[in-house]
């Protein structure tokens, strides 16, 4: 397996502040373990989360008709292929702005322990140790706002996650 790097979006500026919104235990569990959370992909509210464009699926399917996989693999179609890679792929969501953002804290602080906690994509980049996870990569991007419908051809499948 090759090495495990921090892939950071040539748009995010080292100075770009992040947030992140949480309750009071997610952040003494974060200290305590000196560690984010990662939350699976699947397990998010929205069901379209990292789900495959719709040409791009389109496309895979196609591809899954050519294969003859006789019943070895779990992996059947393009549902099969975008449920594998959603429960595979893991989160931690940070809120790009300058100041403290009042949405965020009705989505996110509506308890009384909550907090928030800034950071920047330089601090980020320089504190995240990778070494420890083999065979893996891990992307600092920003979430592109695009319908299914809207989005031609095929993407690097990890590219899918970053689409809502």
């Amino acid at each position: 397996m090759g090495n495990v790097f921090l892939n950071v979006d040539e748009g995010l500026k080292e100075d770009q502040i992040l947030w992140r919104y949480m309750d009071l235990a997610k952040f003494v569990s974060m200290v305590e373990s000196n560690a984010l959370w990662l939350a699976r992909a699947d397990t998010f509210r929205d069901k379209y989360e990292g789900r495959f464009p719709d040409e791009m699926k389109m496309t895979i399917e196609k591809a899954y008709e050519s294969f003859d996989n006789n019943d070895l693999s779990p992996v059947k179609d393009a549902d099969d292929f975008q449920d594998y890679l959603r429960k595979n792929t893991f989160v931690s969501c940070w809120h790009k702005n300058l100041l403290e953002n009042m949405v965020m804290w009705e989505i996110y602080g509506r308890d009384n322990n909550a907090l928030a906690i800034q950071t920047t994509v330089g601090k980020m980049r320089n504190n995240v140790d990778c070494s420890s996870l083999t065979g893996r990569s891990l992307h600092l991007k920003s979430v592109a706002y695009q319908r299914a419908d809207e989005i031609a051809g095929v993407l690097p499948y990890e590219e899918c996650i970053f689409i809502k």
